[in-house]
């Protein structure tokens, strides 16, 4: 098998995964333990998006003391599937552990097999897609049929897991690499860790006033979940300066006018569009440490999310939250390309 055939189909089968993972979380979450178990729903989402931070530190050392660079990154994906499934029968926190060991994992596989086969981070815009899609299917279906459905996702899971597998003596095995450069290195994880606190805390909190009604929400996540494949696509092709310029700019101006759906529809995919492009930038600037750079912008998620998680913030119009989180994320990002270059 061709080398970039071979990250493609990893990339394709760790994007599946991802949504079968997500779909568990949020449908474990929402039928068994958030109602019986509401003060947990704090710590689930801790152990989930912050502990990806550390694990992805651990993860950065393990590989670098191992023969084979790709088995440490292998095991944390395989655990965390296995302990996803173990969390949807236990508990919201070996749910949560589950579903930070798999993004670690599966993040740092396809930042290799990404920049293995020069993806320019075609691959990372592919992985994180489907998540949001699996989340808001899992809330969905919350309490219906769980044993059928929670049985068919883990065989499903348990498939993908084996051609994975089958996989391994193909997959990347090159050193991650060193950090690149101390120049400019503090000022890139602030801009990049700032970028996402915006983009979580504009993604949670802001209403749209057409988004009722199982329809609206479907098409809305479709343009998001897009919206992030899209990104790193259009960026391989156009370069990634021209590519945060013109989706931010647009997605700005379809926030102006988000009260209505043509409207909010395009903004969505244009104000995600830039997700994969955040990672990608941190991940090629800390080459020795994709695990870590992973793990902070996840915690930055994690961040922007708990105003909206407290009560302290909700609800809150398009305009001017939608325009103003865009514009920010714009110069942010345009400050974080001038400390690549």
């Amino acid at each position: 098998m061709k080398k970039e055939k071979c990250s493609k189909s990893v990339i394709a089968l760790l994007s599946l995964m991802h949504m079968g993972v997500d779909f568990l979380c949020a449908f474990a979450l929402f039928s068994r333990f958030i109602g019986r178990y509401a003060d947990l729903f704090f710590l689930y989402n801790f152990c989930a998006f912050a502990l990806q931070m550390p694990f992805g530190m651990l993860l950065d050392e393990l590989t670098a003391r191992s023969a084979r660079k790709c088995y440490p990154s292998l095991l944390f994906t395989f655990s965390g599937v296995l302990l996803t499934f173990a969390g949807a029968l236990l508990s919201p926190l070996v749910l949560g552990i589950g579903n930070a060991l798999f993004h670690v994992g599966g993040g740092v596989l396809t930042i290799r097999e990404d920049d293995r086969s020069g993806l320019d981070g075609q691959g990372l815009g592919v992985f994180v897609a489907p998540g949001a899609i699996g989340l808001v299917l899992g809330m969905l279906l919350k309490g219906q049929y769980y044993p059928v459905i929670l049985a068919v996702i883990s065989l499903l899971q348990a498939l993908l897991l084996f051609l994975l597998y089958r996989l391994r003596e193909r997959l990347s095995d090159l050193s991650p690499g060193k950090i690149d450069g101390k120049d400019g290195m503090i000022e890139m994880i602030l801009l990049c860790f700032a970028v996402v606190i915006a983009r979580s805390f504009v993604g949670m909190a802001v209403s749209f006033s057409w988004k009722t009604g199982t329809a609206a929400i479907l098409l809305s996540v479709f343009a998001l979940a897009c919206g992030k494949s899209a990104g790193g696509f259009l960026s391989h092709i156009f370069g990634m300066r021209k590519t945060i310029v013109l989706s931010l700019l647009f997605a700005a101006v379809m926030y102006f006018f988000g009260d209505r759906m043509i409207f909010g529809i395009p903004a969505l995919f244009l104000f995600n569009m830039t997700m994969p492009l955040t990672l990608y930038l941190l991940a090629g600037k800390m080459k020795g440490s994709p695990g870590l750079a992973f793990g902070i912008l996840t915690f930055a998620l994690f961040l922007g999310y708990l105003p909206v998680l407290y009560g302290w913030i909700r609800n809150i119009p398009p305009y001017p939250a939608g325009t103003a989180g865009s514009l920010l994320s714009l110069v942010l990002l345009l400050l974080a390309l001038q400390k690549r270059d």
